[in-house]
């Protein structure tokens, strides 16, 4: 396919790498230096214009800054035909923001984590019983690669964001709090880390097994009476389950209040 991108910012970028693989590929941002100098990494079509890109995609990538979208949509809409597939991954817009501001193309609300850098990232397609099978299967193709891609509806849209979008960020925090906790203790910085990650690694995996589930593992781990359930207690005690628990709510919200 024949792939537009808009926007060349984190997000933007990590799409387009993966992109390019299988795809032909053509490139847009305002900031021209910034435009020039990732063509020439990733090998893409750098693009003067809105009319330029839209001329040479079938399915463009809307990746700017929610707060652009109005102005970007005012200039790309009346170049895109009906058979334009518009992709947006901006954070918080529905899809009746996008109809307000697009009356031309079949458009997508989707989002992508950062973990699809890695290969092993969470996408969420807002799904549409009038979207034919035909053009999801075009969409998954253009995602393949970048990790799990998951048709949703839309109300769970927010949610899903919180839950994969912004959860890395709060996984980070969690995880320099282990090292943090590493390195008080004397351990050094990249030695604490190399622990955490792999007790993480092997974690997830044995939970992956059947029958296991969190609870059960933790009471296999804590003795009665022994160090871990105090560690847990004490955990307990400071709300950190319940401030999570907030913590991932309030992102769901705060995507609810802007879309």
């Amino acid at each position: 396919m024949k792939v537009g991108i808009i926007g060349l910012g984190v997000m933007g970028t990590a799409m387009a790498r993966i992109i390019k693989e299988n795809h032909e590929l053509a490139l847009f941002s305002r900031s021209q230096d910034k435009l020039v100098s990732f063509a020439k990494e990733v090998g893409g079509k750098t693009c003067k214009s809105l009319e330029e890109l839209t001329d040479f995609s079938e399915v463009i990538v809307l990746a700017v800054k929610p707060k652009h979208l109005e102005t970007v949509a005012e200039d790309l809409d009346p170049l895109m035909n009906k058979e334009t597939l518009l992709l947006s991954i901006l954070g918080g817009v529905s899809l009746e923001i996008l109809r307000e501001n697009f009356s031309n193309g079949t458009l997508f609300r989707v989002m992508p984590n950062l973990p699809l850098l890695s290969r092993k990232g969470m996408i969420g397609v807002a799904d549409e019983a009038t979207i034919s099978q035909e053009i999801k299967n075009k969409v998954d193709e253009l995602l393949k690669g970048m990790g799990t891609t998951t048709w949703i509806d839309e109300p769970q849209m927010n949610a899903f964001t919180a839950l994969t979008g912004s959860n890395p960020a709060v996984i980070y925090l969690i995880i320099e709090a282990m090292v943090e906790a590493g390195i008080s203790m004397g351990i050094k910085a990249d030695v604490a880390q190399e622990f955490v990650l792999k007790t993480i690694e092997g974690s997830i995996d044995l939970l992956r097994m059947e029958g296991n589930t969190t609870q059960s593992l933790r009471y296999q781990i804590c003795s009665p009476g022994g160090t871990t359930i105090a560690g847990i207690e004490e955990l307990e005690k400071r709300g950190v389950r319940y401030g999570i628990m907030q913590g991932i709510k309030h992102i769901c919200a705060a995507s609810e209040g802007h879309g």
